[in-house]
């Protein structure tokens, strides 16, 4: 029974579902909240009847453990190519990242959420792309941003934001990213991997803000970044804010100097992407 429950829970979570959403009016969300706990026995008509509602197949559901972890590892390996891949443009490996995706069988809703963030960095990529996102698929990318994700996808899901930030108009984004940092206070506690996507969505936010001439938005940010660990893993998106702090100050040669240091050793591709 409690194999169940935790089943159906990590199925909510990856489908990003309140309970009342997940119960789907097949069952009382009273009664699916203590399924889920492992105090109620739900019957197997009404749990095939909810994995319909939400087009899960029983044998998704009821996939071997091992399978299942055995996944999770190839997609969180992919995921963190793809990362690497999309920071740096490389359009080739990014296809094929995805391809390698689509062909994890079975197609778990974990291994559907990653392979959806996947494609939707891909196809985001290019600012101009952004511009041309129409109202409904602008709300379609928030929609899967604000889904409640696994502990082990929240890395993917900050990586997400930090791509496609623009979606949003400044006032939402500014919202969302003193949401996240307030979420994510205790630096010490932070997952090194997650600190460095932090980092990048500070990063790509200040840059947006700072090209709309919203400074007084910047400092913020910029201060948590500072605030963050002397990580060697950091120290690229550290950089980047104080190249940033430094055209604040008006300090446009030191600036040119941060920029100048970056393209010899390597980094022209960000310099080029992130210094507008």
């Amino acid at each position: 029974m409690n194999y169940i429950g935790k089943r159906l829970k990590t199925l909510r979570q990856e489908l990003g579902l309140t309970q009342t959403e997940m119960a789907a009016g097949v069952i009382s969300v009273s009664f699916y909240s203590k399924a889920e706990r492992g105090l109620n026995d739900i019957g197997i008509n009404d749990i095939l009847e909810i994995l319909q509602k939400h087009n899960v197949s029983p044998q998704a559901f009821f996939e071997d453990y091992k399978v299942d972890k055995d996944n999770k590892k190839k997609v969180t390996a992919l995921m963190n190519k793809f990362v690497t891949a999309a920071y740096n443009n490389d359009d080739y490996e990014i296809t094929k990242i995805i391809k390698d995706l689509k062909q994890i069988k079975p197609q778990s809703a974990f291994i559907k959420f990653s392979l959806v963030q996947a494609e939707l960095i891909e196809n985001t990529l290019n600012m101009n792309t952004i511009e041309k996102l129409d109202k409904r698929k602008k709300n379609e990318l928030k929609r899967v941003i604000f889904q409640k994700d696994t502990e082990e996808n929240e890395y993917h899901r900050i990586v997400l934001i930090a791509n496609i930030i623009q979606i949003y108009n400044l006032e939402e984004a500014t919202f969302l990213i003193n949401s996240i940092l307030r979420r994510y206070q205790k630096k010490d506690v932070i997952d090194k991997k997650l600190m460095l996507a932090l980092s990048v969505l500070i990063v790509n936010y200040v840059d947006w803000c700072y090209g709309q001439n919203k400074i007084n938005l910047c400092y913020k940010p910029l201060e948590y970044l500072r605030s963050m660990p002397n990580d060697v893993q950091l120290a690229l998106p550290k950089i980047f804010g104080c190249y940033y702090e430094d055209l604040i100050d008006n300090k446009n040669l030191e600036a040119n100097n941060i920029k100048e240091v970056l393209i010899k050793t390597g980094y022209s591709e960000n310099v080029k992407n992130m210094f507008k």
